[in-house]
């Protein structure tokens, strides 16, 4: 049935049921509150939003607080949306934004930036005619007399308004009834009913009080009754309190009798607007609400049926009889139309114009007039697949493989012919263009290895149907070798433009390049290559040096420097070679596990030696306990070593003293690593052996 609902639009309840209980008297209004005198008292705060009251007692409560859904200049609930419009005082230039909301959740809908011609004293919404009627302020830039009134319509698509009539004294409160006529309180407390055409009233009755704010009002549809805001503000307050201090009291005015009974005062002189009263719009002799609503289009394709049954109840719940029209339009264009009998099931073929997303709706109508509208959204056409978000680059044998897959769903839940994807495939170094058009999803693209390092890239330009939906560029790929010596001090900004970094555990703590970390024990800022460490996760992330080329049987030597943030909380690094910057590549020990816990850097050198001729990366493992304190990397070099290694270290057995060995920073090592140089000590005998 067509009612102004709390929660939804959607008409779900049976005809005959929801006729009856529209009948109902309403129990509670609703309205945007968007000042108190608590709030004025203190700046900054405020509860903006819709509250519902009470006739019987101003037990104001929330239904939702948002900013936005102030009234101060205008409000009223559509059948499809809630409407209000924003005023707001910027030191003398006012800001004026008309917001619609969905009433099934509340959640924002729209925003339009308007000007002083939609600011409104009070609006009412009229189902017969689908306007909203108002008493709008005047405005200067459209020639008309600055703080005046007028009354006229306004488009809340475009925010302008059509004026009808000028007003002499504001309007306080306008309601329309379920018949369509609409009606009006003054700020002199006289009640009118106005002619939405020409704008001209007729005097019905003095209500006995006055008001010096704007307000709101609105009609209980189910019984006629027109409740009333009437709210003063008393300005010699102001040097007392420092704000002027309001009251506003509600009013039920019975039309017919031409009288106003005071139903309570607010509790703290509440500013309200934007007043409504779910209750029903359609006369009980036209058709209930239509069942069963169903859309039926296929494959994108922009023709298709649209099923409902003609109900067999009016909406005042008595049987349905004689013919009724049907009208059902797409996005407001018409979809068809015809007639039927109650109880018959429709089954209307159409076409709608393009793809998009079509709100369906159903308007039926007899002779006693029109029923409940009910509405259906789908999208309807092709949908725009989403956008693509991944894609890997690999290098093998010569060649790059760009890979990627095809989205797996659409912007909006519509339909998608995965066969209509394309894509152009372009190398960013050169522009080159490698594949166009193509329907698949992985292309390849011979490249020879440069005698420099270079970082290779590739942009994925996707269509749908042959039009451009989206880009994606690959992470870059640095093919090619770094010379030796190489060496890294992180003083360059652009220093981690040729290094990898991996976040394995995918925690988004990962190494970075940090521009003032601290060592404490050397009073030192510098720059550092960082891990931050996790509060929750165990480190499982590299930082991976870009390809050298190393020889099979040379030994290569591997230095660096370690600094931690805390000599309380361990931080723990490993060091691997291996022949791909990725973690399932980099298997070779360099560098053991190590634990520092030293505010002091320590220098750390260490060796290896290739097996076979080729392009290696080395790589720095973060793999700390959670909750460390950082940990820091500077001045990392890598050159070959200067004389050949040896296997094994062997004591010297000619006294029985025994043999010790210490590293270069002269702390005792009792196990040395082949290859790791050491300083060694037998008695009083101190030998400096460098391997």
């Amino acid at each position: 049935m067509n009612l102004r609902l709390l929660i939804t639009t959607a008409v779900t309840a049976a005809a005959a049921t929801a006729a009856s209980a529209a009948q109902e008297p309403a129990t509670r209004f609703y309205a945007s509150v968007y000042s108190t005198n608590e709030w004025k008292e203190y700046p900054g705060y405020s509860e903006v939003g819709l509250y519902s009251f009470g006739f019987d007692s101003a037990d104001r409560q929330l239904v939702k607080e948002d900013a936005d859904m102030d009234a101060s200049g205008g409000g009223t609930m559509t059948e499809d949306f809630y409407f209000c419009t924003k005023e707001v005082d910027n030191y003398g230039w006012t800001e004026v934004t008309h917001f619609t909301f969905t009433p099934d959740t509340w959640e924002y809908n729209s925003q339009l930036f308007g000007t002083k011609q939609g600011v409104a004293t009070d609006l009412a919404y009229d189902h017969t005619t689908s306007k909203i009627y108002g008493c709008f302020s005047t405005d200067p830039d459209l020639g008309e007399t600055e703080g005046g009134f007028v009354f006229g319509s306004i488009n809340e698509a475009t925010g302008e308004r059509t004026p009808i009539k000028s007003i002499e004294t504001p309007w306080i409160a306008l309601g329309c009834n379920r018949s369509g006529e609409l009606y009006a309180v003054a700020m002199d407390g006289t009640l009118l009913k106005v002619d939405k055409v020409n704008g001209n009233t007729e005097h019905i009755a003095s209500l006995g009080f006055t008001a010096n704010r704007r307000s709101t009002g609105a009609i209980d549809t189910a019984t006629g009754v027109f409740y009333v805001v009437v709210t003063n503000e008393d300005s010699s307050t102001i040097d007392e309190y420092g704000y002027s201090i309001g009251t506003s009291e509600l009013y039920a005015v019975d039309i017919t009798a031409a009288t106003a009974t005071k139903l309570y005062e607010f509790a703290d002189g509440e500013a309200i607007g934007g007043m409504y009263i779910p209750g029903p719009l359609s006369p009980d002799g036209a058709p209930a609400a239509p069942d069963g609503l169903e859309l039926d289009f296929k494959n994108g394709e922009l023709s298709g049926t649209v099923t409902f049954t003609i109900p067999d109840k009016n909406f005042g719940g008595e049987t349905l009889e004689g013919e009724v029209e049907y009208l059902l339009r797409a996005n407001g264009s018409l979809f068809t139309r015809g007639t039927a009998s109650p109880g018959e099931t429709v089954c209307a073929n159409g076409k709608v114009d393009a793809d998009g997303e079509h709100k369906f709706v159903l308007e039926l109508s007899n002779a006693a007039g029109r029923g409940p509208k009910t509405n259906a959204s789908q999208w309807i056409g092709h949908d725009t697949p989403v956008k693509l978000t991944s894609a890997s680059l690999t290098y093998a044998d010569g060649r790059f493989t760009i890979a990627w897959e095809h989205p797996a769903s659409t912007e909006h839940g519509g339909y998608m012919d995965p066969s209509l994807l394309s894509y152009d495939v372009t190398r960013l170094n050169d522009n080159f263009v490698v594949a166009r058009a193509a329907g698949a999803t992985t292309v390849t693209d011979a490249v020879e290895v440069p005698e420099k390092m270079t970082a290779y890239s590739y942009r994925i330009d996707m269509s749908y149907r042959g039009m451009h939906i989206s880009s994606y560029t690959t992470d870059a790929y640095r093919l090619g070798a770094v010379a030796l010596p190489y060496a890294l001090d992180f003083n360059d900004e652009d220093s981690f433009n040729d290094l990898t970094v991996i976040d394995a555990n995918g925690d988004k703590a990962e190494w970075y390049r940090e521009e003032y970390w601290y060592i404490e024990a050397l009073d030192l800022e510098c720059t550092a290559a960082m891990y931050p460490y996790s509060s929750a996760n165990k480190a499982d992330d590299w930082l991976i040096l870009p390809a050298i080329s190393f020889e099979k049987g040379t030994r290569y030597a591997v230095e660096f420097q370690v600094s931690t943030g805390s000599d309380s909380y361990p931080e723990r690094l490993a060091v691997y070679y291996g022949t791909a910057p990725s973690p399932e590549a980099l298997v070779n020990p360099i560098h053991e596990e190590k634990e520092y816990l030293i505010f002091d850097p320590v220098e750390e050198k260490a060796s290896f030696v290739p097996t076979k001729d080729g392009l290696y990366h080395i790589g720095f493992h973060a793999c700390s306990e959670p909750d460390g304190a950082g940990l820091a990397l500077r001045n990392i070099k890598v050159e070959k070593s200067a004389s050949s290694a040896v296997d094994i270290i062997v004591n010297d057995n000619e006294s029985e003293a025994p043999t010790e060995f210490y590293n270069m920073q002269g702390m005792r090592v009792n196990n040395p690593l082949p290859g790791q140089p050491v300083i060694k000590r037998h008695g009083t005998t101190v030998a400096k052996v460098i391997f």
